[in-house]
């Protein structure tokens, strides 16, 4: 076991993502009608009590989306928000001798869209219990970006708020006992790669950064992980959201890394797994399942 050190037919959903993309994300027809299930009930099912709460990482982790295949004998996926009771009795009833990979997802900075739901169905399938923590969950918690003209930097605290939460999530995963430690990873989308990115701490087999270039001003440029972290990286070349650093990528501050990988999609948007670029979303599906399942 790694080292923990933690500082504190095909069927399509359609998401519109900050760049405009009308996006698609396939699954298949026997997952699609489990979820529309588990969603129903989702509506009728009463949550449970979130216990008291200092509005720091718990609150969004208490309200992460999660999305655990079925393991143990249970027919259905468990799918729903953590604090939810249904969601804390299945994962309570989990077998003792159950080990899941986990991906720990950190949303962009608009909050839990289409990128983020299709990753949830996306890597339940491939088997990996996913869990994203809801930032905007915390009371007062403001946007750091305008999806309308692409401006950010509106709310500089939330940076820090992120990082907060990656320890957290690390931390909380950790803890529980039908997730295996050593295959823990964290994958960030915008301002979540951004966290992904400059998270110094440990805990994690490997980190996907998507969405984000790596080369920011200050704090916010390079890789804050260990240097034997396995890295990937994936971004579009036409993100609207950084027209003014054409040509930028995490590749570039690699730094001779062992086990890094910069993937850059020819004319994709700010959209990866939800890319309407259908062959760009193919290819970086496959890039990332690959470096899931090698470490």
């Amino acid at each position: 076991m790694r080292p923990v050190m933690i500082h504190p037919p095909v069927t399509a959903i359609t998401a519109r993502r900050p760049d405009g993309d009308l996006s698609r994300a396939p699954f298949s027809r026997r997952w699609r009608c489990a979820v529309l299930l588990l969603l129903g009930f989702v509506l009728i099912a009463p949550a449970a009590p979130a216990g008291a709460t200092d509005n720091g990482p718990s609150t969004a982790w208490t309200a992460a989306l999660i999305a655990v295949p079925p393991v143990g004998g249970r027919r259905l996926p468990i799918f729903g928000r953590w604090r939810d009771s249904f969601v804390q009795r299945a994962v309570q009833e989990m077998p003792e001798t159950v080990r899941l990979p986990a991906v720990l997802f950190m949303h962009g900075c608009d909050g839990i869209g289409g990128e983020e739901e299709a990753a949830r169905i996306l890597f339940m399938e491939w088997g990996y219990a996913t869990f994203i923590p809801d930032s905007f969950a915390r009371a007062g918690r403001r946007s750091n970006c305008a999806t309308a003209d692409f401006a950010t930097s509106r709310a500089p605290e939330s940076h820090d708020y992120r990082l907060q939460e990656l320890a957290y999530g690390i931390q909380a995963l950790h803890s529980l006992s039908w997730i295996d430690h050593d295959r823990i990873f964290a994958y960030g989308f915008s301002e979540g790669g951004m966290a992904v990115a400059r998270y110094e701490g440990n805990g994690l087999s490997g980190r996907v950064i998507t969405g984000w270039h790596c080369r920011g001003i200050g704090p916010y440029d390079g890789i804050g992980a260990p240097r034997d972290t396995p890295l990937l990286a994936i971004l579009g070349d036409r993100d609207p959201w950084y027209a003014a650093k054409p040509g930028e990528h995490c590749g570039q501050v690699f730094d001779g890394r062992a086990d890094a990988e910069s993937i850059i999609l020819p004319g994709n948007g700010h959209a990866i797994l939800n890319s309407p670029d259908l062959a760009n979303a193919e290819r970086a599906r496959k890039a990332i399942r690959t470096f899931l399942d090698g470490h």
